[in-house]
């Protein structure tokens, strides 16, 4: 199955359609009046003619299309009719559509475009039909919907759909197939699931997991089953089911009484030299001035020491916060880029972008460049992402605000691209200017370098509103792939300040929430600060959210929900160090307001546990002999009853109740008339609980053919 995959679409155009299908309009407020862009005129609009759900509009496009963005006209100014939230679907066909992303307007008259999920699979998704259904208006709850205006945008070249289309209809098909060869096998119709199978070549699984079945299905050989199950464990075909089963663990770090640590603050960068076990702290905001001490904690000793009260002292940066800094443990070199200026500080301040490196052995701060703007680099930025390779010795600098010396907080806002810092030649590259179509500029988002890949991983930030993209650079070949994970419900809801850091032994990216929206419910209102931890993992192309919880005999809390905290981490020993941040909510550029006064000057560890190999193992043995007992038990009940004394009682957990209960039924099921007396049933039951285990990619489909045959 060829389609077009992610990245080879030419630029968007305009996507004709025509009005399809409507669940209903009030007297002169015609769906077809969202084909033109009138803001003067309140009866240019669609109205629906009831609130009751599901209230719609279906559009049919002039040709098959991918769709990317969808954007919306609005009256010339605010209107209680308008789409507060709602949800977009498309499709081929008007049964067939998926959803393609839920949304929500601004309740103002500026015209908002939104990207559309694009692809599924690894490849675009084409559409003739688009549904948009309105879920809330930013009126009272009994209001009618309004769409006033819609433009389409995406590719509709046949040259580039024609595979799409051909792509999703393979799929289908195959998908069917599938489950027709998933029936045929559970029912033990093996000339039939055989004569199938030839003639369509179709495969219904990765051939370790056919190989699985024969072994266990077709010659009832349980200990192989153990043996390919511990193999399948070890080569990593579980990684799926078993990042499901991580938790995060918090502890909070207390100092000695009496010993120095630092204050109150947010908007403070860290980092971590793992060699020796040291994290740095500089500046940030106590939620009345920027500050300027400098911090280095000693892991192995638990204390805390003050390099410095006021680095410009030590002929160091000035006071200052929402600036970055990295550390190159080879060279025991900090480099310190960037600052916030409040509106009032900078009108008739001339703007320079300062940049630092602190030499640690020698204790000694040195200026690099008083400007690096006038030097090819960034200008003065501010909640931007910095990261170092240090084989390379390239700093790389992306996204952050420009500041500019605007009084106004409504002046356009200036956004930094994407640089690169050469440390020994003193050069700076621009690799990708601010208005790059596949790169799109912004602040507080995330970032994090791969230094075997050579990648630069970007998730998250804000714009004109929070960003829920996730982006690849490859800095060999200059090139941005978007990142499109396989479950896209698990994805970290869209937020600001969010703190990632990568694990490139385990091939996994760490995410701590921070102040978020769900972009899943279409609301641009700030949800608040959040303590969520998520894993992505690289080989899987996967998301999952941890459950959090604190060191078991522990009395600390969990940490608060919080933003503008930093987060670093120890890939050596496993743990993450957190300190501060903002617990409060509000207008996060606005430092005026007393609910945002307030900072944390709370110090945590976070170690993320994962499922050991001894454990997994005596849990699927576990599995896998409780069958094996109910297999035994149809031929020879007295040689069952043997082998769960002497092989399934060796494998229980008998602290976990759920188990050791299980373990107790399992002589009664010997007389229980409602267990399956067939060892076919046995066997394929069996199978199909081992498949949780593994990826959905990998096996059988999880539905059944006759969960599609209606039950009269």
């Amino acid at each position: 199955m060829v389609g077009i995959t992610e990245g080879l679409l030419p630029p968007n155009v305009t996507v004709g359609y025509s009005i399809h299908k409507w669940s209903s309009y009030a007297c002169d407020y015609h769906p077809s009046k969202i084909l033109i862009d009138d803001p003067s005129d309140q009866m240019s609009r669609w109205q629906s003619g009831s609130n009751f759900p599901p209230q719609y509009l279906t559009l049919k496009l002039d040709r098959p299309s991918v769709v990317r963005q969808i954007t919306f006209g609005k009256f010339h100014k605010s209107h209680v009719c308008n789409l507060k939230s709602f949800t977009i679907f498309g499709g081929m066909s008007e049964e067939g559509m998926v959803e393609l992303g839920k949304k929500g307007l601004t309740n103002n008259s500026k015209p908002e475009t939104f990207d559309l999920e694009d692809a599924f699979h690894g490849n675009y998704f084409p559409s003739s039909y688009i549904k948009i259904v309105p879920d809330t208006t930013w009126g009272p709850a009994a209001l009618n919907f309004s769409i006033w205006y819609v433009r389409l945008y995406g590719v509709s070249d046949p040259l580039y759909v024609n595979p799409c289309i051909q792509f999703f209809t393979n799929r289908r098909q195959e998908r069917a197939i599938k489950l027709c060869l998933k029936h045929l096998r559970q029912h033990n119709y093996s000339e039939a699931f055989e004569s199938l199978q030839k003639r369509t070549k179709v495969q219904l699984e990765h051939p370790m997991l056919t190989q699985l079945h024969e072994k266990l299905v077709g010659s009832g050989d349980f200990d192989e089953v153990e043996v390919l199950l511990d193999n399948a464990f070890k080569d990593g075909y579980m990684e799926d089911y078993t990042s499901k089963q991580y938790s995060a663990q918090w502890e909070q770090i207390l100092v000695p009484d009496g010993c120095p640590r630092p204050g109150n603050r947010g908007g403070h960068p860290m980092c971590i030299d793992e060699t020796v076990g040291k994290v740095y702290l500089f500046g940030g905001w106590d939620g009345k001035n920027d500050l300027g001490d400098f911090w280095e904690y000693n892991s192995p000793t638990n204390t805390w020491q003050c390099i410095s009260a006021d680095t410009e002292i030590n002929s160091g940066p000035c006071r200052r916060s929402c600036h970055k800094m990295v550390l190159d443990s080879k060279h025991k070199l900090i480099y310190i880029l960037g600052r916030y200026l409040d509106v009032r500080a900078r009108v008739n301040m001339e703007l320079k972008s300062d940049f630092y490196c602190y030499d640690i052995q020698c204790d000694q701060w040195n200026l690099i460049s008083s400007d690096t703007g006038s030097e090819g680099g960034p200008s003065l930025i501010y909640d931007h992402q910095m990261v170092l390779d240090s084989d390379l010795q390239t700093i790389y600098i992306f996204g952050g605000k420009i500041l500019n010396n605007n009084a106004s907080h409504r002046s356009e806002a200036e956004y930094s691209g994407l640089y690169k810092y050469h440390i020994p030649s003193n050069v700076w590259t621009v690799l990708k200017p601010d208005n790059d179509p596949m790169l799109r500029s912004r602040f507080g988002h995330s970032m994090l370098y791969h230094p075997d890949k050579k990648q630069l991983f970007i998730f998250a930030g804000q714009r004109e509103h929070f960003l829920d993209d996730f982006l690849v650079y490859n800095t060999h070949n200059d090139t941005v792939e978007q990142v499109v994970c396989v479950d896209e419900t698990k994805v970290p809801e869209s937020g600001f300040t969010m703190r990632a850091t990568i694990d490139t032994q385990h091939q996994e990216i760490h995410m701590m929430s921070g102040l978020s929206k769900d972009h899943r419910n279409g609301s641009k209102d700030y949800t608040g600060a959040k303590t969520k931890i998520y894993v992505y993992s690289l080989k899987g192309n996967k998301w999952n959210e941890l459950q959090v919880g604190k060191i078991p005999g522990s009395t600390d809390p969990e940490p608060c929900p919080r933003f503008a905290h930093m987060l670093v981490y120890d890939s050596r020993k496993k743990v993450h160090y957190m300190f501060g941040g903002n617990p409060g909510s509000g207008n996060i550029a606005d430092r005026s307001g007393n609910d945002m006064d307030r900072r944390l000057d709370d110090f945590w560890c976070l170690r993320i546990k994962r499922p050991a190999f001894g454990d997994m193992k005596r849990a699927l043995h576990f599995l896998v002999r409780k069958y094996k007992f109910r297999d035994m038990s149809l031929r020879d009940p007295v040689g069952a009853l043997l082998y769960l004394q002497q092989h399934v009682e060796e494998v229980v957990d008998h602290n976990n109740k759920e188990e050791e209960q299980q373990f107790q039924e399992l002589v009664v099921s010997v007389f229980d008339s409602a267990t399956p007396r067939d060892t076919y049933a046995i066997r394929t039951e069996l199978f199909d609980v081992l498949m949780q285990y593994f990826p959905e990619s990998m096996s059988q489909p999880k539905d059944n053919l006759t969960d599609y045959v209606p039950p009269v």
